[in-house]
């Protein structure tokens, strides 16, 4: 799996567990932000809605971050979702 799929997994997977709780982009943003994030909240809706690719740190951030709103639900790292024969990207 590629870089741009593992992403749009992510987005998919994170869109998921908001969807399933009634939270919106919005609640995962000030979560992401409290946790020390640096996305703007158009930025954070535009990668949801696969506009917009982020880098795995980014990416990672936010899953870390949809993880502790949503109980339950576990978005994966970047590198949890990467093939062994691929290095991990930094």
């Amino acid at each position: 799996m590629d870089d741009r799929t593992i992403a749009r997994t992510q987005a998919r997977m994170i869109r998921s567990a908001l969807t399933s709780t009634g939270l919106g982009a919005r609640d995962l943003w000030l979560r992401h932000v409290q946790l020390g994030g640096e996305l703007g909240e158009l930025e954070l809706d535009a990668y949801l809605h696969h506009a917009l690719y982020l880098p795995p740190r980014h990416r990672d951030g936010l899953a870390r971050a949809a993880n502790q709103l949503v109980p339950g639900h576990r978005v994966p790292c970047s590198r949890d979702l990467r093939p062994e024969e691929y290095p991990p990207e930094i």
